[in-house]
């Protein structure tokens, strides 16, 4: 990416310009929230149409013939995030590659796992399949053939090229047991965060905002489990807590284990006010609300209730804080305009396009209300 540094003066490689730039245009062609309300008023016929016109999307016509309704529109839109992945690998040169390579490596760990708790439980292949992103190092054809095969085991065998395979090999014998696959989940994630951050920490440019940046999310990841292993049904011990947590956030382990012990609103309360959390959740529950007076303390009471309980976040909320978090990455990307930024801006704003027109399909093929699939839209 960098050609020549000298003291505070940092050279851009015209590669590097190039792609930022392309990416930056990239982003402006997303559909906006216009596009949007129009789509949310259309039949999913007209939808399907609708989106043969558009450029990204125009796979919906070459599968009208194996598909249809509903399921067309989400076979069509994750093909384009797909081709959009695997383009961005194309443009990005050097550094932006590698980090680039780097984090699509999640969608990799989201397929795997899709496949292996389907293998167990019996779910349709076709089932499966819908939820597959072939957009890592795990490629389409790899894929396919995870589904062909019978067993968990054959599963792992098959997966033995695949460079997070030693986290893989240790649960050969225990696969498929009860709880077995969330630990392999929490793993697969640990070795993600860790080689991400170990590769933004080599100096590149926007690196530091892109480590910052994670290491929210790894908070907001620890926290979501957090939570998640409060509203079980059946109570867990601090080990299970300790397994569960990622490392590598700003917000230290040490405090989520305080945490999970809490029984009294204050010291909740005392202890969640010290998290960086906070301040972002607030500014997302004031824009949901429009409420310029909610503050960080009413955010922390707000959690606490959830928390005393048992009950998981209000999903809005969820979406709100993700509403947020984009923003403060678009800004960044601004702010770093010729970085590893304005590439991560872009997909993960695409990742949320796709996801957008996913729930307005699914939506409108439960005929639920515009007004609540609209809860589920992240702009």
């Amino acid at each position: 990416m960098r050609e020549h540094e000298h003291e505070d003066v940092v050279v851009i490689s015209p590669s590097c310009i190039y792609a930022c730039t392309r990416f930056r245009v990239r982003r402006t062609k997303l559909l906006p929230r216009e596009e949007y309300l129009r789509i949310m008023r259309m039949s999913i016929p007209e939808v399907v149409a609708h989106l043969g016109r558009q450029e990204d999307y125009q796979d919906v016509m070459d599968l009208a013939g194996d598909f249809s309704g509903a399921q067309l529109i989400e076979e069509a839109v994750n093909r384009s995030l797909a081709r959009s992945f695997r383009n961005a690998m194309v443009i990005a040169p050097g550094d932006l590659h590698t980090l680039t390579g780097e984090y699509l490596a999640r969608w990799d760990i989201a397929n795997v796992m899709a496949i292996l708790r389907g293998t167990v439980h019996n779910i349709p292949r076709r089932q499966v399949r819908d939820l597959l992103i072939p957009a890592g190092e795990v490629d389409s054809a790899l894929l396919d053939h995870l589904l062909d095969l019978a067993t968990c085991s054959e599963v792992l065998e098959a997966l033995r090229g695949w460079r997070l395979y030693p986290v893989l090999a240790e649960y050969y014998r225990i696969c498929g047991e009860r709880g077995v696959f969330a630990r392999i989940e929490n793993e697969l994630y640990r070795c993600y965060y860790a080689g991400l951050l170990g590769l933004a920490a080599s100096g590149c440019s926007g690196c530091r905002e892109l480590i910052a940046y994670l290491r929210f999310e790894i908070d907001i990841t620890n926290m979501k489990n957090l939570l998640r292993l409060h509203c079980a049904r059946e109570a867990c011990d601090i080990t299970v807590v300790d397994r569960t947590m990622i490392s590598g956030g700003r917000i230290p382990l040490s405090l989520f284990r305080r945490l999970y012990g809490v029984e009294t609103e204050e010291e909740f309360v005392n202890i969640f006010l010290q998290t960086e959390i906070v301040p972002i959740l607030a500014q997302a529950v004031r824009e949901l609300r429009q409420d310029p007076n909610f503050s960080s303390i009413d955010a922390a009471e707000l959690v606490w209730r959830r928390w005393h309980q048992h009950r998981r976040p209000i999903h809005e909320v969820e979406i709100a804080i993700t509403r947020v978090r984009l923003q403060q990455m678009d800004s960044l990307s601004r702010r770093q305009p010729f970085s590893v930024l304005p590439v991560l801006a872009y997909l993960e704003r695409k990742k949320y396009e796709v996801a957008n027109l996913r729930a307005i399909a699914r939506g409108k093929a439960f005929g639920l209300p515009s007004e609540r699939i609209w809860q589920y839209i992240v702009m």
